[in-house]
């Protein structure tokens, strides 16, 4: 009797070691770009480790439902109030909220068809044209109602959605004319410590559909694809890691443990 219940003892404490060897988390996958070799052992070396491509950034191109924030300014006074409206400093100017909701009623929404309407003008195809694009057709097509007119044209919903194992997981709206896909993991409060950084997914909305793709943010080269910068309605999902499923930090391997402790000791007690 006492032979078997040892047996079983011997079993179980294989059992939950095994399960904790599985819940721990190597130390290559808790760093971001850590498939570089030959990494110097000194805080400062002299040497170069790795250089990757500059990825080319392409002009996001305007489709149906974005939002535009367009400011529409021409020479009516003195030459310093053009200049201050153009440069947005003129006196009495009101604080701009960057809220969401301030962006969405107050910016110019794109049709299904892909065209806007703007005072003086008729309707306009903004689909397919950059926003430096939009901002020329938009000078010439005022040129003959106002004087001196400049036109500022701004992608009003550069937003990112981060979800997965991350920090702070949510809805970004990025106000930079670049933004990559680890600024919006950044604002996203960074990787947790379950986070497989080999496996990220990123859905992307394209002409044709949803393109969904996994990126290896293990290995620096990644910087040179066409998905290190991100995209109006991006969503990127960080996976788990395996180990988490077995965290030997959980309540439920705590109860585990303690259960198994107090059963050796009453079957100590028992056989005794």
């Amino acid at each position: 009797m006492q032979v078997k219940s040892t047996r079983l003892f011997m079993a179980l404490l294989v059992l939950l070691l095994g399960m904790a060897s599985q819940s721990c988390v190597g130390y290559k996958d808790l760093v971001t770009f850590n498939a570089i070799d030959n990494v110097p052992e000194n805080l400062i070396s002299d040497s170069t480790i790795q250089v990757t491509p500059n990825p080319r950034f392409e002009d996001y191109k305007i489709r149906p439902y974005d939002q535009l924030m367009i400011k529409i300014n021409a020479f009516d006074g003195s030459t310093e109030e053009f200049l201050n409206r153009e440069f947005g400093v003129a006196q009495g100017t009101p604080n701009i909220r960057n809220l969401p909701e301030d962006i969405y009623f107050r910016s110019v929404s794109v049709s299904d068809s892909g065209t806007i309407i703007l005072p003086l003008l008729e309707e306009i195809e903004v689909e397919g044209l950059s926003v430096l694009e939009l901002k020329a057709r938009l000078d010439e097509s005022y040129k003959p109602y106002l004087r001196f007119v400049s036109t500022n044209v701004k992608l009003a919903n550069m937003r990112v959605t981060v979800l997965g194992e991350v920090a702070k997981p949510g809805v970004f709206y990025l106000y930079q004319e670049k933004n990559t896909i680890l600024d919006a993991i950044g604002f996203a409060g960074d990787f947790t410590e379950f986070s497989n950084r080999k496996r990220v997914r990123m859905i992307r909305q394209t002409e044709d559909g949803s393109k969904t793709v996994f990126l290896n943010l293990s290995r620096p080269e990644f910087t040179a694809t066409e998905f290190f910068y991100v995209q109006p309605q991006d969503m990127i999902y960080v996976e788990p890691l395996k180990a988490k499923s077995f965290d030997v930090s959980s309540e439920s391997v705590g109860l585990v443990f303690s259960a198994v402790s107090l059963g050796a000791l009453l079957a100590n007690i028992f056989i005794k």
